[in-house]
């Protein structure tokens, strides 16, 4: 249920799905004046909703998290946790479509490949309210082996969850089995996702890294003239992930889960 909840609010919290309803008003309404202000209205949302300077601002409001490490070939740790969240599958082909979250995973072949984490634990069930067998998990050590050529011994997967809690919870279980509860083990997800996927994990009482690919070069482009002036069609979906994230954060907090 928390699932399918979870799924018709990312749709509800969209901006350009409030965009395009405020736009339909503007269409269908009769009231000359009405129909003015829902244009501006919308006119200015989307302004608001693509200008990644604003969107730079608001992502702050996502906590920072503890122990971040970049790739330092220094560093070295037990494992990777892998959060799911990247695929989606398609019947027709009988095959997995990567979505913008794929860094996660090739990130992580790389620090594998680099010798800085020794084994992968990928965690993630089925993302899909249509293919609730095709567990991700599952399917990514299948990628991983095959495409990769990465030793399944080394592969590690809880493929039960279908959200960030049920991610750290159902986790728990196998870590503890393994004895790896104080082993050092390195968190790789998205970067919006990083607070609330560290937390979790801590929460059932394990202390993780984070693994973190910032740059200053990104910092630097974030006060570019066309960062600060031009609308970015990319920045809306940004905004998707960014309101899903922050309210991922509140209602965690509030259900205990972080």
């Amino acid at each position: 249920m928390f699932f399918l909840l979870s799924k018709i609010l990312d749709f509800l919290i969209a901006p350009i799905t409030w965009i395009v309803v405020v736009l339909a008003i503007a269409l269908f309404t009769k009231n000359i004046l009405r129909k003015r202000k829902t244009l501006i209205i919308s006119f200015v949302s989307l302004l608001i909703f693509s200008n990644p300077l604003i969107f730079s601002i608001c992502n702050n409001l996502i906590p920072s998290c503890d122990r971040v490490v970049s790739d330092n070939k220094k560093e070295h740790f037990h494992a990777a946790i892998l959060l799911g969240g990247m695929i989606s599958y398609d019947e027709s082909k009988d095959r997995i479509l990567f979505n913008s979250n794929i860094n996660r995973l090739t990130q992580t072949v790389e620090l594998y490949k680099k010798g800085i984490v020794k084994k992968i634990f990928i965690t993630g069930g089925s993302g899909s309210i249509l293919y609730p067998k095709k567990r991700e998990a599952s399917l990514l050590k299948k990628y991983m082996i095959t495409y990769f050529n990465l030793p399944e011994k080394d592969i590690l997967i809880e493929n039960k969850s279908n959200n960030t809690h049920e991610n750290a919870l159902f986790s728990k279980k196998i870590l503890d089995s393994l004895g790896w509860k104080n082993h050092r083990l390195l968190i790789i997800t998205s970067p919006l996702h990083q607070y609330r996927g560290q937390a979790c994990f801590a929460k059932q009482g394990y202390k993780t890294y984070i693994y973190s690919q910032k740059s200053q070069k990104n910092s630097l482009e974030k006060v570019l003239p066309k960062n600060l002036f031009l609308p970015q069609a990319e920045i809306l979906l940004e905004w998707n992930n960014f309101l899903h994230e922050l309210i991922g954060v509140i209602t965690y907090k509030i259900a205990g889960y972080i």
